[in-house]
């Protein structure tokens, strides 16, 4: 992570619960409001099991080295192997739908599912960190730093996770016009009318037209269903609207459920291939469950 950056430009105005804004976190934080927020963590291992495994690899050294140049290389291998692990990061991305942790594996939190986010200095050695407590009663600690003097970089990261979720919350789903809903069609016509509706060829004595904000307000709202922010995409796309387009990038950019933002970017790379369009179109109905 950056360290807090001190900016002269006007705040803006601060939430409800008295938060600065995500753009003014974003930006002490080192980020550009449109660009993805991630956030590079210590790995999960230290300190204690990097301790740990550091007294495991000194205990072989001795036995390791007698047995020659193969013992001693074995050894240095093994050294090198716990440098690595150790310090490889993780990652964190804070999207407008929940938290991603990246290390191994991925583990993406809704804001549906956080109870509270609360401080936590660590044991024993106190580092910043950050514990998410979920509904469920569990909860997800992690270091922001192993530096004891960051701690002013933890709580604006605090404050940034705060205040995504109050706005998560304070929002209202988007509703998808009728226009956008599959209804009995084959995801080939499918395609084919929602790529009209981007072009402007349905409008006509029956149909209305459908505002290009309205299309955008479903595409961007990350609590709207994955099918019907995937159609609006695919709508918008067709416009070849560079405005439009640069708007669906960011919305894709700051997703951060993996399955999510996958059906997302391939309702934007599709453009015009409809086979490749239906396809996006299939597969982000299977990731609708509803708002």
């Amino acid at each position: 992570m950056s360290r807090p950056k001190t900016s002269s430009a006007r705040p803006a105005r601060s939430s409800p619960t008295g938060l600065p804004s995500r753009e003014v976190l974003l930006r002490d934080l080192g980020r550009a409001p449109d660009e993805r927020p991630i956030f590079s963590l210590p790995s999960p291992l230290l300190p204690w099991l990097g301790l740990l495994l550091g007294v495991a690899v000194a205990a072989l050294a001795r036995g390791l080295t007698r047995e020659g140049l193969w013992g001693a290389t074995l050894w240095a291998a093994l050294v090198l192997a716990v440098l690595v692990v150790l310090l490889f990061p993780r990652k964190l991305v804070v999207g407008e739908d929940g938290l991603l942790l990246v290390w191994v594996r991925a583990r993406f939190i809704p804001y549906r599912d956080v109870a509270y986010v609360e401080t936590s200095d660590g044991f024993y050695f106190r580092n910043p960190g950050i514990n998410i407590v979920l509904r469920s009663g569990r909860a997800v600690d992690f270091a922001t730093s192993i530096f004891k003097e960051r701690w002013a970089e933890r709580d604006a990261l605090l404050s940034l996770i705060r205040c995504t979720i109050e706005a998560e919350r304070a929002r209202r789903p988007a509703r998808a016009p009728d226009a956008l809903v599959r209804g009995g069609r084959t995801y080939d016509a499918w395609a084919r009318a929602l790529r009209a509706i981007g072009s402007g060829a349905h409008e006509g004595m029956r149909t209305s037209p459908v505002p290009a904000e309205e299309l955008l307000r479903v595409a961007e709202s990350p609590d709207a269903p994955v099918v019907d922010r995937a159609a609006a995409f695919v709508a918008l796309a067709a416009s070849q609207d560079p405005e439009h387009v640069r708007r669906l990038r960011i919305a894709v950019d700051l997703t951060a459920a993996p399955d999510t933002k996958t059906a997302l970017q391939a309702a934007l790379a599709a453009e015009g291939d409809e086979a490749s369009i239906a396809e996006a179109l299939a597969f982000a109905e299977t990731q609708t469950t509803g708002p």
